[in-house]
């Protein structure tokens, strides 16, 4: 089942949440809606959801090529979990599961056999049957969300939508859930889109990764795609921590600090200003420079975690910046607080348009 979204405006007030955005979802497909707040992308799952409708006449969603813009939200066969699992407290998991069933129409309505058959499937599936009985306050903030998400399956929605599911977790459970959630859609195949603010879930768990910036999609790919081809300078700095070096173009490459390095994909005219981006993992610290270099003195480190974290200065323009080294190279390299040290700068990136963090 397919999700399409064609030139979809909104506006609050004088806020434009959504700027003539389009989209496409493919069957079975998990993407990731990624951004800063106030970017649209829950404004634009509420669209798709029949939460929310566009502000022009030309915009369409559709589902599975049916165009279901003007279909309100209890009719587009949609499952929808939020951040705060909205359980109801006075039922079992069980019933909670249920509950979608259950309120139908009575032309509608499954069985009931069928109905227990159904939920008994997704209790095993999300791994809490032995809680069927059990009330939301009697689980953790993981279970309810297992639980949020069950009941979003339990109605066989063409369509699941999930906004910021794990926000309300702590950081431990989020990484299990997000593992299981993975998992879980790998099982069903339903197609599936989900809200967050965390680059870090959005890269792991998602097939394509669409990053919305003012309302308007930047850029949307697989998670490899955007991290090593970033589209804008926004991309580029929005996934992950970037150093920026201020030189000047020649020849296809980069002047820094009065040493020429090599560019990825080089933007600019001919000895025009830029600006050179670089992740911290691509800068090699070594004590001798044996090819372009810059000198920097280590002003401290941190290798607590997978990997070590050193603050440097450039010796030429006094600017600080950060590079990331492996345990071993650390070791190796053992720096110290006030030390000279040399970097080369490895996949350096330049836009040819302006930008500053």
């Amino acid at each position: 089942m397919s999700v399409e979204v064609i030139n979809v405006t909104k506006k609050f007030g004088s806020f434009t949440a959504l700027d003539n955005v389009s989209l496409k979802v493919n069957s079975g497909e998990l993407v990731a809606l990624l951004g800063p707040s106030g970017s649209g992308k829950t404004t634009l799952l509420r669209t798709i959801a029949g939460l929310e409708f566009p502000d022009n006449d030309t915009a369409q969603v559709l589902f599975y090529g049916e165009n279901v813009t003007s279909i309100p939200a209890s009719e587009r066969k949609a499952g929808f979990a939020f951040q705060h699992y909205a359980l109801f407290r006075h039922m079992t998991v069980f019933e909670n599961i249920a509950f979608g069933l259950r309120v139908r129409p009575k032309a509608t309505r499954p069985p009931e056999a069928e109905i227990r058959e159904r939920v008994e499937k997704l209790l095993k599936l999300i791994q809490l049957d032995p809680m069927a009985k059990r009330f939301p306050s009697q689980l953790s903030g993981g279970q309810r969300q297992r639980v949020a998400l069950a009941r979003a399956l339990a109605v066989e929605p063409k369509v699941l939508l999930l906004d910021e599911p794990f926000g309300a977790l702590d950081a431990k459970v989020r990484k299990e859930l997000r593992r299981w959630l993975r998992q879980l859609h790998d099982e069903i195949h339903v197609t599936t889109l989900f809200v967050t603010h965390d680059q870090e879930e959005a890269l792991e768990v998602s097939d394509r990764v669409a990053i919305l910036r003012a309302g308007q999609i930047e850029q949307i790919g697989t998670p490899e795609e955007i991290y090593d081809k970033p589209a804008s300078p926004f991309v580029y700095d929005f996934l992950g921590n970037v150093n920026l070096f201020h030189g000047r173009m020649k020849d296809g490459a980069v002047v820094i600090g009065g040493t020429e390095f090599a560019t990825q994909d080089a933007a600019g005219e001919q000895d025009s200003e830029a600006v050179a981006f670089v992740r911290p993992h691509d800068i090699r610290v070594t004590r001798q420079a044996t090819g372009p270099a810059l000198a920097a003195t280590v002003i401290r480190s941190n290798a607590a975690g997978p990997v070590a974290n050193l603050e440097l200065k450039r010796a030429d323009s006094g600017e600080i910046f950060t590079v990331q080294l492996s345990k071993e190279l650390f070791q190796e390299l053992s720096p110290k607080p006030g030390e000279e040290v040399f970097v080369e700068l490895k996949n350096v990136k330049i836009f040819s348009d302006d930008y500053s963090i």
